[in-house]
């Protein structure tokens, strides 16, 4: 590969746009080209003063459009975390009557190599929306945007939720991964109520400490598969740091997760990153970025 080749991969990266397992330097710029070409429609269209269908879902215009300035604020959080800053997803403010708990959300089509920003039209004039505020919300859909590529939903909610300056989130957000995840939390206590009172009004007898049983045993399952994840990332974390990376967190997050157990388990990381690099084009910009001016720097320093 030249380096006008891996420069402009590295600009890319840089810009949120990662390369999916397998991909080619080729393949790769074809589908970066085919997503500039969808938002310069999109774009025209807005130019031209009316509402855009978002699919056939939503529908947003250019005077509900989230400011650059905030995209920008979002964007800072992720640069410092991660290492990129994504300007070329377009934001709203979503108008429409939603949720009562609702306060925003990415939605896009892989096939499409298009996403949007969705926020709460509350946060127009306010910066927090309950607990939450609003440079919060866009950095954690601007991982969802960056990473859903990757087709990796295992650890998506843990780095997205690593935006947040809530402690309890961090740690808890990647309990629930999939909308399976909500159901079969909140459908045993959803039967609670039903069943105390069929025991109270009808059956005397029903067991009805079988419900609650089993309400807790798919939060106690939620809790212990995030406990397995976030240990397969800090161990992965503790090598990386040990080998002199100054940006963990980008490494993490452009990993998958039999990579993370790797790194976890391997006693020469910079050689690891090396044999990666040579069959793996993620992994080569993985390794010009944020590992060549670091770990060889720490290695000649062990030297002396």
């Amino acid at each position: 590969m030249t380096g006008d080749v891996l420069d402009k991969l590295i600009i890319c990266d840089a810009a949120g746009f990662l390369i999916t397992e397998g991909e080619s330097a080729e393949d790769f710029f074809r589908r970066i080209d085919d997503t500039a070409a969808v938002y310069d429609t999109f774009e025209s269209e807005l130019r031209g003063g009316n509402k855009v269908k978002v699919f056939d879902l939503f529908e947003v215009s250019s005077d509900c459009r989230i400011s650059p300035e905030l995209t920008l604020e979002a964007a800072d959080i992720t640069e410092d975390l991660y290492g990129f800053a994504v300007y070329h997803v377009p934001g709203f403010y979503l108008t429409r009557q939603i949720g009562l708990l609702w306060g925003g959300c990415l939605i896009g089509d892989p096939e499409q190599n298009f996403a949007v920003f969705l926020l709460r039209n509350a946060f127009r004039e306010k910066r927090r929306f309950l607990n939450y505020r609003r440079e919060e919300l866009l950095a954690h859909e601007l991982c969802h945007s960056v990473r859903h590529v990757m087709n990796e939903p295992r650890l998506e909610e843990y780095f997205a939720y690593q935006t947040s300056p809530s402690p309890l989130r961090r740690y808890l957000g990647n309990c629930f991964i999939s909308d399976k995840d909500a159901w079969g939390f909140l459908l045993p206590v959803m039967l609670l109520p039903i069943a105390e009172l069929v025991r109270a009004l009808l059956v005397p007898g029903f067991p009805s400490w079988i419900f609650w049983i089993t309400a807790l045993i798919y939060p106690l399952f939620l809790l212990w598969r995030n406990s397995r994840s976030r240990k397969l990332v800090n161990t992965a974390r503790k090598v990386l740091k040990s080998a002199g990376v100054a940006k963990c967190e980008a490494v993490l997050f452009r990993s998958l997760p039999h990579e993370l157990e790797e790194i976890g388990s391997c006693s020469d990381f910079e050689q690891y990153a090396r044999d990666k690099a040579e069959s793996n084009l993620r992994w080569q910009v993985i390794y010009e970025r944020f590992i060549r001016q670091s770990v060889p720097e720490k290695s000649e320093e062990t030297d002396l």
